[in-house]
């Protein structure tokens, strides 16, 4: 009976062994498969992730190119072709967004402007870049160009039509690699393969170069990489242009290291359990794949990014340190994949929201249909922010910025969003703001950002602008109420309180202002503007000697331009010296023709506001004077007092150069700018301009500084011309007075050079002769009359 309980108790023990030992081999297996399957997991996980990085850097890009094209300053140097300008635009949104590249191509591919060397051998792909350029601004993209590849996204400029293109690129090299081996924990290879063969490979493994032969795959494969193996994945990225795999790569060395620690801990326990009987093995079998189950479903819900269960295992010490590792992992990667979500839509300068935040935020306050009065648009611009960093430093820049953030963040309301939307600019989204309170409380809050601004020991006076729309008054989608605000923000410098509402019909003329800004120099140089002159009389001898040149502009499809509105525009885009080279040669040409016609005038020519600051000016008139043949001394020079305001030593320095050559100034306007009488004393001028807004006899004020005027001016042995004479009255008065020159309707309109002969030679036929008052008004008259008849 013993025996046979001994050879039952033996039979017993040898199932239990023989039963351990199956299990313990399929626990084995099932742990290598486990760790394999994790580490897997952990790879599609770290492509995943790569996938968002490049994800996230392609919206910084579009959000920058997106930015870049829009920027009036921008789009006013490409369309002048001002590239200066144009790369000082681009260096600035490049280096917010840590850009590595920005290419402005003109529309058939041919680079205007590069932050960046561009290789001969990428003319291909720069080509290439607008063949596609409509599918290239949806996407993230890739393009190898010469050593490197390149993501970037493409933008066009319009005016409002294309006529150019702005592409703003990361470079994909070792540094993005080594920053996504950083994120995922994995070695990381990106090949691109370009369209003509080339292949490109940047990679945290100097033999990482060997992992471009596998495909993209679900299924990760074992690679040997000369003497090591290791565990690689491959995903090909959804992006357009040139082919990009992301390949991660792990040492499969490291990847069964889990495994191998398990392993050897288990064949320990079945030693034990050896001897200890089968009982024991039993119970340890059955305690080891308990936990290996929960391993593996954490690895599961990892893999489909849900990372808020923490791992909690029984067991040895090995499957709670293996446990342990699980949760600290999942902790990282939901606290990256956060920081990533944070930064695609939040400014990392300021923390406020940015301009995708701000979209889809109006866009849900739109969809809602903003119950109550609606939405209030405030898009407020640091208007010198440019001056402070180039007089205190970009750091001291960035803390304006942050400061300005802060005190908007502090004085709107919760329901409120405050958020950057360019270099310069915040936009504060206001639910609920009437069409009467908004533009009240977008002062109220400039003053809030301008009032009492210390930083670093220093005050600084901030000029802000503020543009206003309103939803759904002046927009019913957020691109469009997006972009009006901006054209609002335009006519804010013109208001007393520098807060503009946007107006209907606002669109057509910012629109007409870019169109007017590209034509004009086109204008010029295809010679399409024209010269109209207006004759000036010398009233002591009633004779005309003096004509005043003045540039007329008929656009091909607008008509008549006004000078009023394009020479201001040839000012503001860096184009007024252009302008004024052409109205100088085409004015000291025609002084030549007469002269050699026998004709000897004198012709007074307008300078715009920087010429007489430009050190180039004297050498070109005096090169037109030799060329044409034409006395300096006939040539009158006029410009106002707001340009000698701006640097009156340079302005005088310029004007003493030509002054010495014979040529004489004229300040025009006078009366209307902020010059003092001392600063007047030491300008080297001839004549003074009486503003034509004072030719108002029946004015008692007006009628007091045009007698002022022309004391002040004799008194200083200067002449004194008064322009917008258009009546009798006007005449009169300024006979009276002793003004030396008188210019206007009453005299004769502006005409073409071929008539100026004619008139000159019946001015002086009939003024002189007219000795009394009545006879010089009739004279006056009739010579006006036939002026405007022969127009």
């Amino acid at each position: 009976m013993r025996s046979f309980r001994n050879r039952l108790l033996v039979l017993i023990i040898g199932l239990v062994i023989v039963t351990q030992t199956v299990t313990l081999a399929a626990v084995l297996l099932s742990t290598r498969r486990t760790v394999e399957a994790r580490a897997a997991s952990e790879l599609r996980t770290g492509a995943t992730l790569a996938e968002n990085l490049i994800g996230f850097r392609a919206g910084q890009l579009a959000n920058g190119v997106g930015v870049l094209a829009a920027d009036f300053g921008f789009r006013e140097a490409v369309a002048s072709g001002h590239i200066p300008t144009i790369l000082s635009a681009a260096r600035n949104h490049a280096q917010r967004i840590g850009a590595d590249m920005v290419l402005v191509l003109d529309t058939r591919g041919r680079v205007l402007a590069s932050t960046a060397t561009v290789a001969d051998d990428a003319e291909d792909s720069l080509a290439g870049l607008l063949e596609d350029a409509a599918a290239l601004r949806d996407q993230p993209n890739f393009r190898v160009f010469g050593a490197h590849s390149y993501q970037f996204f493409l933008a066009p400029v319009r005016t409002p039509e294309t006529i150019a293109w702005v592409a703003m690129g990361f470079v994909a090299d070792e540094a993005l690699a080594a920053r996504i081996r950083d994120l995922v924990g994995s070695d990381v290879a990106i090949v691109t393969r370009g369209a003509s063969g080339l292949t490109r490979v940047a990679a945290t493994l100097p033999l990482a170069a060997a992992a471009v032969s596998p495909r993209a795959s679900e299924v990760p494969r074992i690679i040997r990489l000369g003497t090591e193996d290791y565990l690689g994945f491959a995903r090909r990225l959804d992006v357009r242009g040139d082919s990009v795999d992301v390949i991660l790569l792990k040492p499969l060395q490291d990847v069964l290291a889990p495994y191998r620690e398990l392993r050897d801990a288990m064949l320990l326990i079945d030693g034990v359990a050896l001897l200890l009987a089968g009982l024991v093995g039993a119970v340890l079998g059955r305690g080891a794949t308990r936990p290996i189950g929960e391993l593996v479903r954490a690895a599961q819900r990892i893999e489909r990014g849900q990372y808020g269960t923490a791992v909690d295992v029984s067991g040895g010490e090995e499957f709670r340190s293996l446990a342990s590792t699980f949760n600290a992992m999942q902790s990282n990667i939901a606290a990256r994949e956060a920081d990533i979500s944070y930064h695609a839509y939040h400014d990392p300068l300021t923390a406020v929201a940015n301009r995708v935040l701000a979209k889809r935020t109006l866009e849900a306050l739109i969809s809602a249909g903003a119950s109550g009065p609606g939405v209030a648009l405030l898009l407020i611009e640091l208007r010198n922010l440019r001056d402070i960093n180039a007089s205190l430093g970009l750091l001291m820049g960035d803390e304006v910025l942050r400061e300005a953030a802060r005190r908007l963040q502090q004085n709107v309301a919760a329901s409120e969003t405050v958020a950057r939307l360019g270099e310069t600019q915040f936009l504060v989204i206001a639910p609920g703001c009437t069409a009467e309170r908004a533009p009240l409380y977008a002062g109220q809050l400039a003053a809030v950002i301008r009032g009492g601004f210390h930083l670093a020991g220093v005050s600084l006076d901030l000029r802000l602008a503020c543009g206003v729309c309103l939803f759904p008054a002046h927009g019913a989608s957020a691109d469009e109420l997006l972009q009006r605000v901006q054209v609002a923000l335009e006519d804010a410098d013109e208001t007393r309180t520098r807060v503009a509402v946007y107006r209907a019909g606002q669109d057509q003329e910012h629109r007409r202002r870019l169109a007017l800004v590209t034509d004009l120099r086109r204008a010029i140089d295809q010679d399409q503007l024209t010269l109209v002159y207006q004759p000036k009389v010398a009233m002591a001898s009633r004779s005309v000697r003096s004509l005043e040149a003045l540039v007329r502009w008929t656009h091909p499809e607008l008509g008549a331009v006004s000078p009023a509105e394009f020479v201001p525009l040839a000012e503001s885009t860096g184009g007024s010296r252009q302008l004024t080279n052409w109205v100088l040669g085409a004015a000291i040409r025609q002084m030549g023709e007469w002269r050699r016609a026998g004709l000897e005038l004198d012709l007074a020519v307008n300078l715009s506001a920087p010429d007489i600051l430009d050190p180039d000016l004297s050498d070109e008139i005096l090169r037109l004077l030799r060329r044409h043949q034409v006395d300096s001394t006939s040539l009158l020079l006029e410009i106002t007092e707001s340009a000698v305001m701006r640097d009156p030593q340079l302005a005088v320095r310029n004007m003493q150069w030509l002054r010495v050559a014979g040529i004489r100034f004229a300040i025009d306007d006078f009366g209307t700018g902020h010059s003092s009488l001392s600063q007047l004393s030491v300008l080297p001028v001839d004549e003074l301009k009486i503003d034509r807004s004072f030719m108002t006899p029946a004015d008692p004020g007006a009628v007091t500084i045009v007698t002022s005027t022309i004391e002040l001016g004799h008194s200083m042995g200067l002449k004194v011309v008064a322009e917008g004479v258009e009546n009798a009255d006007a005449w009169n008065l300024l006979r009276r007075l002793g003004c030396d020159f008188a210019q206007g309707y009453l005299i004769s309109p502006p005409l073409d050079p071929a008539k100026i002969p004619e008139f000159v030679r019946q001015a002086n036929q009939v003024l002189p002769d007219s000795d009394s008052t009545v006879r010089q008004i009739r004279a006056l008259e009739q010579l006006a009359g036939r002026s405007h008849s022969t127009r």
